[in-house]
């Protein structure tokens, strides 16, 4: 609560060394106020939870809803603060609406209670974030009520007549309707307190000392995308080989581990044995792998590989053998991390991305043929990238600047640029900007690619291809067909899995769709030339993975299914060489 002010009031110190660092700044006015209080509520239409920062903070979130806080200073000097809030659990959250309050007090010399006022400037936000529907102004307990109750209640409207002819000592809220967050979603809050630079928010002033220094508060929000949100399947181009990811951070291996990929000091290991855990690795958040190497990626940034490494695969160097027996850490400050077939791409925390591997296709995009060991740098003209993927033999990358750069094989015009026909080879050796991708820059969250062909999801649930028709779901067999633009597949999805020559989508209902070429072993079972739904008698779906003829899907039963071409024991776990596992597939046993 606000401490009522009389004229010449005393002048108050900033109440802690946080709120200090934040505002002691280029603010002009960063000395003649307090932030009292500045909460972040979410109301899911039953009940209300409070993050309460700055001053005499306080968190009130459910289990399943985790937060971070941070705080910088814009380009103004404004005050800017963030919270990521994510359902880390396996439920969606439904009917959300998200309220951000902040108090102030002006400390401004000839101050009174009386002189303060505030009003609504515009409900504009930055393009792309969700914009408040609902404002207010007034001081809790004291103008029509409890701004605060009001506000967590998700119930604000316009109830104030503050004016400077009206004036009263308000605190301002802005509220915003999320609708629902998805199980491994985040949303990105963002609250901001500037000056008249700031041309949209509440406007808070005391219309006197300050009233061409106003407090200015803006308040909005998107959704972000983790590409690891939910641990445990991998997704990669893994050939015989099956490996998932624990609670605990554990990574466990099945199958095929001849060449190193059970990770435990020794090349052989026999397909038959049971799941084992790979030595020496702990808090894993994401595995992935190309045929026969694999990439595992911890919460601190550390990325390892290990397996086989006959071109520098596994970024494991200098090697004696080519395969690489136990985990060697690559990189640190890694974000997220893709394969193709023999190569690997990492992005680090800030832009930067990396290639180690096969370089005969243009993979490592460093304009060479040679193969390296070593991570590669790769040269996106200055800018910064927020997206990776792996295609079959190349890779995209999604800038902050809103571009689309990919490189490698761009035959059947893969990459998104015209190329050759499918079958030819059509290299591009250097990152090329893709036109026809850029429309969709800002709401793609996953992107990868197959044999000639690539796709994305769109942060609505739309998925989006190019390049070989065979391979994109829209009825299309032949493979003489592609095109550079792309195409609308299916809606409605969650999580996205595109690999060699089909995708397995995972919708938000916890239905699985699948669409491909239907040519080949088991590719006609898996795949289809149109998205399918494939029939699931193991309950709702709660997240999907495999690799390049295979898919492994996760049940709200907890337990694991295998689909696909079954070899060496992946999928099968009692017979080496079985015919393809159909669906609804057949459950596997991990130790956890």
């Amino acid at each position: 609560m606000k401490y009522k002010k009389a004229q010449g009031r005393f002048k108050k110190t900033l109440l802690s060394l946080c709120t200090a660092a934040i505002l002691a700044s280029p603010l002009a006015f960063a000395d003649s106020f307090t932030v009292d209080r500045l909460s972040l509520f979410i109301n899911d239409g039953t009940s209300t939870y409070e993050d309460r920062r700055l001053n005499q903070e306080k968190i009130n979130l459910p289990s399943n809803l985790s937060s971070t806080f941070s705080q910088s200073t814009g380009a103004h000097g404004e005050s800017i603060w963030r919270w990521q809030i994510k359902n880390t659990g396996r439920s969606t959250f439904n009917n959300l609406r998200l309220t951000g309050l902040i108090d102030l007090d002006i400390d401004a010399q000839n101050n009174t209670f009386f002189n303060e006022h505030g009003e609504l400037l515009s409900l504009d936000v930055p393009q792309g974030y969700l914009a408040p529907d609902r404002w207010e102004v007034g001081e809790p307990g004291y103008f029509k009520g409890d701004l605060v109750h009001r506000a967590a209640k998700g119930n604000l409207q316009n109830r104030s007549d503050l004016t400077s002819n009206n004036p009263d000592d308000p605190s301002m809220a802005l509220s915003l309707p999320l609708d629902r967050l998805y199980a491994g979603e985040a949303v990105e809050v963002t609250a901001v307190l500037g000056d008249k630079n700031l041309k949209n928010g509440l406007l808070q002033t005391d219309g006197v000392s300050l009233k061409d220094y106003p407090n200015v508060f803006q308040f909005y929000a998107k959704k972000i995308f983790d590409p690891y949100g939910v641990i445990g399947i991998s997704q990669n181009s893994l050939i015989t080989t099956g490996t998932l990811v624990n609670d605990a951070g554990e990574v466990w291996m099945w199958g095929f581990r001849n060449s190193g990929q059970q990770g435990n000091g020794s090349r052989s290991w026999a397909s038959n044995a049971a799941p084992e855990k790979v030595k020496g690795l702990q808090n894993i958040k994401f595995v992935t792998g190309g045929a026969y190497h694999l990439l595992a990626l911890s919460r601190d940034g550390d990325l390892y590989g290990w397996g086989q490494s006959g071109y520098g695969e596994t970024g494991c160097q200098p090697t004696t053998s080519i395969y690489v027996a136990s985990p060697c850490k690559v990189l640190g400050d890694i974000t997220q991390v893709g394969v193709g077939e023999y190569f690997s791409v990492a992005l680090d925390n800030q832009g930067q991305v990396w290639t180690f591997g096969h370089n005969l296709y243009g993979q490592l995009g460093n304009g060479e043929r040679k193969n390296s060991q070593k991570p590669v740098a790769v040269n996106l003209n200055g800018e910064k990238a927020r997206l990776i993927g792996g295609a079959y033999e190349g890779a995209f990358a999604v800038t902050e600047e809103g571009h689309v750069w990919a490189w490698g094989d761009n035959e059947a015009s893969g990459l998104g640029f015209q190329g050759s026909k499918y079958g030819v080879q059509s290299i591009v050796r250097t990152p090329t900007r893709v036109p026809n991708l850029e429309p969709y820059a800002k709401q793609i969250v996953y992107i990868a690619g197959g044999n000639g062909w690539g796709e994305a999801l769109l942060d609505d649930g739309t998925v989006i291809g190019w390049g070989l028709h065979a391979s994109l779901g829209i009825g299309v067999r032949k493979t003489n067909i592609s095109s550079p633009e792309p195409v609308v597949i299916m809606k409605n999805v969650k999580q996205l899995f595109a690999r060699y020559v089909g995708s397995f989508a995972l919708t938000h209902d916890g239905e699985i769709y699948t669409w491909g070429q239907t040519g080949g072993s088991a590719f006609p079972m898996i795949y289809g030339d149109k998205a399918t739904l494939r029939a699931n008698t193991h309950g709702k779906v709660v997240a999907i993975g495999g690799g390049k003829e295979h898919l492994f899907y996760r049940s709200d039963d907890g337990n694991l299914y295998g689909v696909g071409y079954n070899d060496l024991y992946k999928i099968n776990q009692s017979k080496c060489c079985a015919p393809v596992v159909d669906w609804p597939g057949v459950k596997i046993t991990v130790d956890k």
